[in-house]
């Protein structure tokens, strides 16, 4: 069986994604190059692979994690080998933060990567390498160059599978050391080809700067593809900031009232132009009257509508009333209204004429001011009708208000026009008129993702621009997302992003647009293969999303949806701290777990499709998966759900997650109300 190893690159601007991390896969081909073992075994498998800022406690429990028994009794990884952070500058602290864990110190294997390293370079002599146990596990610490990590590594590849079994020998190592006849040696330097290197005098840098090309050539041959991928995994969190981080602010337009949608956020005060009303008004159908008249009967001066004018009336004298109805304004001298209800007809002009004459019953009796809204009642002039930051929601409130603001147009935040398309031979429209009537040969599929990530951005109030299926064709995909930049301020696709021999979108966004891509892989399950770049000129940006329904659609809310609320300001108002904004931005909360247990993954943070429901009778959030198959090709596992149940890596100390316990909750639709 091949040996567990996890590669842990160390290096700020990897995590910040500023640079790419060209040291990681530099060791992994390394290891995955090494001979295999006398029963034709792969010596070495890569089983997790991070990349973390130069904090001394987060590298600490990573190997921690990393080195933890699981529930087989076997550490995750037998050996641990860390990149980054081992010069003499002041933010390195790699072997600061690792050496309080080891159990035993390996100061030999260090010096032996060193001494070999010396051959190469003076310069490894301002390396900390270290070398130790960590229960059962090797960790090693080499270099953050690409280079001086690959050659010192190799200096001790001879030893290492000695040193890993041996680490774990609780019954002593004598069968060990005679169970083979050969001498341990030292290796020899590596080709520079196999650790990346083109040339001797290549830099010695960790990192190599994003704006190089890592994707598969588009002129290349299948044979020349790479076979592992050149993108590093980075954690959720990690890929999530690049994301929002990559977002340019938004920008204000004004609009009209017919042309603003729900989900726009007001980007300016809206003040009131006049006062709400703007006379005294009725508050429902009666008689304006002087209070101090009192019950009694009354001659009818004639009627007030609402909308009909009070001026000819003159003012009210005692013992006379108006009739009025609700919204009519009050006519001069009238301080209060009397309801129908409390009145009786005495006198009227004809069987079918005017009312003259009418008693206010005792039940009638009135104060000063009732019934009546005064000028500005609802709304005062120079007050605020709407504040900026508010939100324009489906309940009609907001449009309401802004309707009787005595304004034209409005400032709101423009959300941004996204593309969307589908790529893949293989893949049937379902958008169009006559859908239903193909007949699918075999081995095509329906297309599900493309109508679901266009129901997905309606429900933001994004505008959207259906490219389609675009064939596994590099040219027409080129050109199909660059007619799209034209209109559009992002492209979202789907298909095309992982290893495949005709998988494009990478290639495409690099070599064709100029894209820089800022992550192609992110630490999850589902949804591994998400990719994200952004496009020269104006902010403009690419949401490469994987083939599988369900992990298009757990990527489209986990990364596309915050970048789109982001762009249309729902971070612009009352949030000081980057926890706050992530949480405006991708709402979740703590609920109540109920269904069967659930086992976590060892390697990748999981998301299952859940139903969000608040219980009044127990007075708390409750949330259950929606479908116990949570596959990635499996789209039924979305229906009804409204939140992503997001589960940590598993560790020996807590395998699986059990009913009633607390949980986090990521909303990506309204929670349901029981």
């Amino acid at each position: 069986m091949a040996t567990p190893v996890g590669i842990l690159t160390v290096s700020d601007k990897c995590s910040r994604g500023q640079a790419l991390d060209t040291s990681g896969p530099a060791l992994r081909r390394l290891l995955e190059e090494e001979e295999k073992t006398a029963s034709g075994q792969q010596r070495w498998s890569i089983v997790a692979t991070l990349v973390v800022p130069d904090d001394r406690a987060l590298i600490a429990q990573t190997v921690r994690d990393w080195c933890d028994v699981t529930s087989d009794g076997r550490p995750r990884c037998r050996l641990v080998v860390i990149t980054g952070g081992t010069g003499i500058s002041p933010t390195d602290v790699t072997v600061e933060a690792i050496s309080p864990l080891f159990t035993k110190q390996l100061p030999s294997l260090a010096t032996a990567m060193v001494v070999g390293s010396l051959k190469i370079t003076p310069m490894a002599a301002l390396s900390q390498v270290a070398a130790g146990v960590v229960g059962e596990s090797i960790v090693v610490a080499v270099p953050g160059s690409k280079k001086g990590s690959v050659e010192n590594l190799q200096q001790i590849l001879g030893v290492l599978p000695h040193a890993v079994d041996t680490a774990r020998a609780h019954t002593g190592t004598r069968h060990l050391h005679s169970s083979t006849g050969q001498p341990i040696e030292i290796t020899a330097p590596l080709p520079l080809a196999l650790c990346g290197c083109s040339r001797p005098d290549e830099e010695h840098s960790a990192v190599q700067l994003t704006d190089s090309v890592l994707s598969n050539d588009l002129d290349g041959s299948v044979a020349r593809r790479a076979r592992k991928s050149p993108y590093p995994m980075i954690p959720v969190d990690e890929a999530l900031r690049l994301v929002l981080s990559h977002m340019p602010e938004p920008s204000a337009v004004e609009l009209s009232l017919q042309d603003i949608r729900e989900g726009q956020i007001i980007a300016a005060d809206v003040i009131a132009r006049e006062d709400v009303p703007g006379y005294p008004a009725a508050v429902m159908d009666g008689y304006a009257v002087i209070a101090a008249d009192g019950p009694g009967t009354y001659t009818v001066r004639g009627s007030a509508t609402a909308g009909g004018a009070t001026k000819g009336l003159g003012p009210l004298q005692p013992g006379e009333v108006v009739r009025v109805a609700t919204g009519a304004p009050i006519p001069p001298g009238a301080d209060a209204v009397v309801m129908v209800e409390d009145t009786q007809l005495v006198e009227s002009l004809g069987s079918d004429g005017d009312e003259s004459v009418i008693r206010i019953l005792e039940s009638g009796r009135v104060v000063s001011g009732q019934h009546i809204r005064k000028v500005g009642h609802d709304l005062g002039k120079g007050s605020v009708v709407i504040a900026a930051g508010s939100a324009i929601t489906a309940v009609g409130g907001e449009i309401g208000a802004l309707a009787v603001s005595g304004h034209a147009k409005f400032s709101v935040y423009a959300m941004p026009r996204i593309a969307v398309l589908s790529t893949g031979d293989e893949v049937v429209d379902t958008l169009s008129p006559h859908a239903g009537d193909n007949v699918l040969e075999y081995g095509a599929i329906r297309d599900c993702n493309r109508p679901a990530l266009l129901a997905a951005l309606a429900s933001l109030g994004c505008p959207t621009l259906d490219l389609g299926i675009v064939k596994d064709d590099p040219d027409v995909l080129a050109q199909t997302m660059t007619r799209a930049l034209d209109t559009c301020q992002g492209i979202i696709t789907t298909g095309g992003v992982s290893m495949g021999e005709r998988d494009w979108l990478k290639p495409v966004v690099e070599q064709r647009l100029q894209g820089k891509i800022m992550f192609g892989r992110v630490a999850m399950k589902p949804s591994k293969p998400t990719t994200f770049a952004t496009l020269p000129d104006g902010g403009r940006f690419v949401f490469a999303l994987p083939g599988n329904p369900v992990s298009a659609l757990v990527a489209f809310h986990m990364f596309a949806a915050p970048a789109i609320r982001k762009l249309a300001g729902y971070h612009l108002f009352s949030l000081e701290k980057e926890s706050e904004m992530k949480s405006c931005l991708r709402p979740s909360l703590v609920a109540v777990y109920e269904g069967q247990d659930i086992s976590l993954d060892r390697v990748r943070p999981e998301y299952l499709r859940a139903a969000l429901t608040w219980s009044g009778s127990a007075s708390k959030w409750i949330v259950r998966v929606v479908d116990q198959q949570q596959q990635s090709s499996r789209v039924a596992s979305m229906l009804h759900a409204n939140a992503l149940i997001s589960l940590p890596c598993g560790t020996a100390q807590k395998p699986i997650v059990r009913a009633g316990e607390a949980v986090t909750a990521i909303i990506i639709a309204a929670p349901h109300i029981k």
